[in-house]
């Protein structure tokens, strides 16, 4: 968990990301990008790190958090 935890802090848009999906529960990844106001090439690269570490999961274009990805998004929150 600790190494998820770094990983989300090492990014300001990874950080960004999971408190958005934490907050609106589920997003089309376009629609992250221009609310987050960072281009859509970024976003993507930044969306599929956060789904290769299973801290998000895609189906079609939507993402959400995945059970472990709210539990870092809750830590980093207390921190």
């Amino acid at each position: 968990m600790n190494e998820l935890i770094g990983f989300v802090n090492g990014s300001n848009a990874r950080q960004k990301v999971l408190s958005l999906l934490a907050s609106k529960g589920e997003m089309e990844g376009k629609r992250i990008a221009k609310t987050l106001h960072i281009v859509y090439p970024s976003m993507e690269k930044t969306l599929g790190e956060l789904e290769e570490k299973e801290l998000v999961s895609k189906k079609e274009e939507i993402y959400t958090l995945t059970e472990n990805g709210a539990k870092v998004e809750k830590i980093i929150q207390q921190i």
